[in-house]
């Protein structure tokens, strides 16, 4: 990688590295050393994982589908992880791909996740890379994203990201690992990787994430990445209703009918919690603050 000019690192800047993997640059006279990052097209970004850091660490620039990829076991599924990812590319309103993996090992609890983020809109391939299970048709779809698009794959590690680029992309035959003795996957991927696909497309594949929090997302602005709930607003008695106790939300009640799941909703919360300890420095994170209910809308 060629070395960056001095003024990248002396620029304010709400981000963690300058340059991330993806961006377009400019090389100095010299051709020698990048001199100034273009302007990017999209990004997804996390709350950058140092402690103490407000800053954002920028996974992947310039892409144009994000497509998380989760295991139903082996490890086993994480829902607050893939809505993580889910709201980062809504927020950025980066098209993305829920791909569940080795659906072979629970096929039930497999159709269970599909039907959760199929009711929030979410595009859901189930997907198994097993010689005997091999699911060619949704394979063969997400071959066809892949060469449509410049494509970030995400995901916690050992949940196939690799096997299913190999499946793929003949010829890439990149690592692939078991799980350790803790259960979670070992990383055989240990850097961003920006490949290009004969026929067009390219893919960037992530190390493996342990959680993905969202980088200064306001409390208000939280539920509108969760489309369901979002749905569910204008039915609340108070316009800025956030879901969290207040009196007549709609959102309460169609959980309580089981019309919305409870992870989403956990998981909503959880981003919630960590929207308001950001926005209010005393509040101490995990406690929920006591509201009065909000404004009241106006009646017709």
């Amino acid at each position: 990688m060629l070395p960056l000019a001095g003024k990248l690192f002396e620029a304010r800047s709400h981000e963690k590295r300058p340059l991330a993997v993806g961006d377009r640059v400019l090389l100095d006279p010299t051709g020698k050393a990048i001199d100034s990052v273009l302007p990017r097209s999209s990004q997804l970004h996390r709350r950058a994982a140092s402690e103490g850091e407000d800053q954002a660490q920028v996974m992947a620039a310039n892409i144009t589908h994000v497509i998380a990829v989760a295991s139903i076991a082996s490890p086993p599924f994480q829902p607050e992880l893939v809505d993580g990812v889910l709201a980062a590319a809504q927020r950025e309103r980066i098209p993305a791909t829920l791909v569940l993996s080795k659906i072979d090992l629970d096929p039930e609890l497999a159709a269970r996740w599909a039907k959760v983020y199929a009711h929030a809109g979410v595009r859901v391939l189930p997907t198994s890379t097993a010689a005997e299970h091999a699911t060619s048709a949704a394979l063969a779809e997400l071959g066809t994203l892949l060469h449509q698009n410049n494509s970030v794959v995400v995901g916690l590690s050992g949940a196939g990201k690799s096997s299913l680029l190999n499946a793929l992309v003949p010829g890439i035959t990149l690592r692939t690992g078991d799980l350790n003795h803790i259960r979670q996957g070992r990383h055989t991927t240990t850097h961003t990787e920006l490949l290009p696909l004969p026929g067009g497309g390219h893919v960037l594949d992530t190390p493996g994430v342990r959680n993905f929090h969202l980088f200064c997302t306001g409390s208000q602005e939280l539920q509108f990445l969760f489309p369901e709930i979002a749905a569910k607003l204008p039915e609340c008695e108070y316009r800025s209703c956030l879901h969290d106790g207040e009196q007549n939300c709609a959102v309460k009640a169609a959980l309580q009918r089981g019309e919305l799941p409870e992870s989403r909703y956990r998981s909503y919360r959880t981003m919630l919690v960590e929207a308001l300890a950001a926005e209010r420095p005393g509040q101490k994170a995990g406690r929920t603050p006591v509201r009065g209910g909000g404004r009241r809308r106006p009646r017709n």
